[in-house]
């Protein structure tokens, strides 16, 4: 079987992330032609909530029911223990018949081939392809698909796509890593456990530190996030803070990469699939980045103009909790004078999940979300009489209700709703199941 082809299409796939079985849902519901997951073991976001066996088959039956994609990530840098239960894995998601596996490491392609032989391969940002030369090196290997890195320009991707055989996919939204494509070792050493003595309890020298919150195993900490400041060697105490000024920059603390004002560009180059980071990222952040993106691609996709096509996304994406926007690498020429590094430390948010729209029954599984023009919502903030909630809809519209009385499943009237409390109340407009709505802060 032919896996590293590339079958051109007339529009971008949009790749959504799916931390969890309802992430996944919601990605499909508001526009995700395909859906990235992780199983327990051997994806780069350890801290999610990843996926077991069972899951992985009932995320892949969805994605197929739906006619979308499903790839796993599979793109730890492995080390020897990882090999020796790869294969099993790898057979166990070939058995799934999921679309793709997303790698990094050569020594886990070389396995893929051998174990999943039917499973196309994409190859990771992680794997730094700055060139075309390097995406025909990986497509000769049998890799389909090239995430390049992302320090490459605009210019540098327009030449890969127009000289690759091999699919081009890129990331538009998210957030990024201030190493060279992710490869990253502060998280392994700073919160790796210190010995109080040289030796362990052996008798052996200890090692200095232990890499189990390495980045490149799927267990970062992101301490580029946290606060940082200079300490002279014999001034203990005093704390020089790293910021941005006119004399230099912040080193750590990425912005959010955010390119849907680009769609239109972006589109032109005949890129393959946009991607969208965030496996650790909420339903509403899932919701709203998949359908604003969706829009955009769908606007720019008509043979009439797209003018303003972005403009009702950006508000949905400014909506979200996020750190500053930034255009990143691809489009740097355009953003002079402003750094991709900021210096606060919190994140912008102006509204919250509020819930997510359910059956009443078994989550997901009924169509039907009424009963006696009642909805049921399953509250993720508290709430309470008088606020507005916002229902999202796929085609980007947004429905509001006046929060009035509510009660909860038996009944009862109650006047403030916790999260994960399932209550019910009257809206004048159609809903789904897994619909999100949020509520301002």
């Amino acid at each position: 079987m032919d896996v590293s082809g590339r079958t051109r299409s007339p529009g971008p796939e949009l790749l959504s992330p799916g931390g969890s079985l309802e992430k996944l849902r919601i990605a499909f519901l508001y526009g995700a032609d395909a859906v990235y997951a992780s199983g327990k073991d051997f994806g780069l976001r350890g801290f999610a909530n990843n996926f077991d066996e069972k899951e992985l088959a009932a995320a892949s039956r969805i994605a197929h029911g739906l006619g979308k994609k499903l790839y796993v990530t599979v793109n730890i840098f492995a080390r020897r223990s990882d090999l020796e239960k790869l294969p099993a894995y790898l057979e166990y998601l070939q058995e799934l018949h999921i679309d793709a596996l997303i790698i990094s490491d050569p020594g886990v392609l070389l396995l893929a081939r051998q174990y999943a032989p039917e499973v196309a391969v994409h190859l990771s940002t992680q794997a730094n392809t700055t060139n075309s030369l390097s995406v025909k090196f990986w497509q000769e290997q049998g890799v389909r698909r090239i995430n390049p890195a992302r320090e490459l320009s605009f210019a540098e991707i327009a030449e890969i796509v127009k000289s690759s055989e091999a699919e081009i996919e890129i990331f538009v939204h998210g957030a990024m890593c201030m190493s060279y494509s992710g490869r990253c070792l502060m998280s392994g050493f700073l919160n790796a456990p210190k010995p109080l003595s040289g030796k362990d309890g052996a008798g052996n020298p200890a090692r200095p530190y232990v890499m189990n919150r390495s980045a490149n195993s799927g267990f970062c900490t992101q301490p580029c996030r946290w606060s940082w400041g200079l300490v002279e060697e014999k001034r203990p105490g005093e704390v020089f803070p790293v910021e941005q000024d006119g004399r230099g920059s912040y080193i750590l603390n990425s912005k959010d990469l955010c390119l849907l004002e680009e769609i239109g560009p972006l589109m032109g180059l005949g890129i393959d699939s946009f991607k969208i980071e965030g496996r650790m990222k909420g339903a509403l952040y899932v919701a709203s980045v998949t359908r604003a993106y969706r829009q955009a691609i769908n606007r720019f996709a008509k043979p009439v103009s797209a003018t303003g096509a972005e403009t009702a996304g950006m508000e949905d994406l400014q909506r979200i909790s996020h750190r500053p926007y930034t255009k990143g690498n691809l489009f740097a020429g355009e953003q002079t004078g402003a750094p991709d590094v900021e210096t606060r430390i919190s994140y912008v948010q102006t509204h919250t999940l509020a819930g997510l729209v359910r059956s009443g029954q078994e989550p997901g599984e009924s169509p039907a979300c009424s009963e006696g023009g009642k909805i049921f919502l399953e509250a993720r903030s508290r709430l309470v009489p008088g606020q507005i909630l916002e229902f999202l809809n796929p085609d980007g519209s947004t429905s509001s209700h006046l929060l009035g009385s509510f009660e909860d499943t038996c009944g009862n009237r109650l006047t403030q709703a916790n999260p994960n409390t399932l209550i019910r109340f009257c809206v004048d407009f159609p809903v789904f199941p897994f619909q999100a709505a949020r509520v301002c802060n």
